[in-house]
């Protein structure tokens, strides 16, 4: 039976062609980069993604505009689902501080765009066998 070329270069260009992904979360060697991950996890609604960057059991805190307004907690897990229910291929982030209290510990202020809002983020970052994780969050929208 002859080799029909169209096996060989169909499945290569479609390799090709396909959408690169996600920076995996054994590849956050610095929080820079798990930064970069976070916004990819939130551009391509990567839940998986975003569930190895944020440690479960960690903290989401929302600031509400109204310095009186009761600040609003979860934990990471209860909240991942639904950052990832709807992906902004637009989102992008921006580091306006970063503070490192030791090797393994970094605390970041950064500028998130996600879903037509601007968000304030501090994060405290640590460093696993696995890369850097986020521990808490804490935001509010600008």
């Amino acid at each position: 039976m002859p080799l029909d070329p169209r096996s060989l270069v169909l499945p290569l260009a479609a390799a090709l062609l396909a959408p690169a992904p996600a920076m995996a979360a054994a590849e956050t060697e610095t929080p820079e980069q798990a930064l970069e991950a976070y916004v990819g996890g939130l551009r391509a609604g990567r839940v998986d993604l975003l569930g190895a960057l944020f440690l479960a059991e960690g903290q989401f805190c929302t600031l509400g505009k109204d310095a009186a307004a009761p600040i609003g907690c979860k934990r990471f897990a209860e909240v991942l689902g639904g950052w990832a229910a709807h992906p902004d291929p637009e989102a992008s982030g921006r580091i306006l501080d970063r503070r490192d209290a030791t090797p393994s510990m970094s605390a970041v202020t950064y500028e998130l765009r996600f879903g037509g809002d601007t968000y304030v983020d501090q994060l405290l970052l640590y460093r696993t066998d696995a890369g850097w994780r986020v521990v808490a969050k804490t935001t509010a929208v600008r």
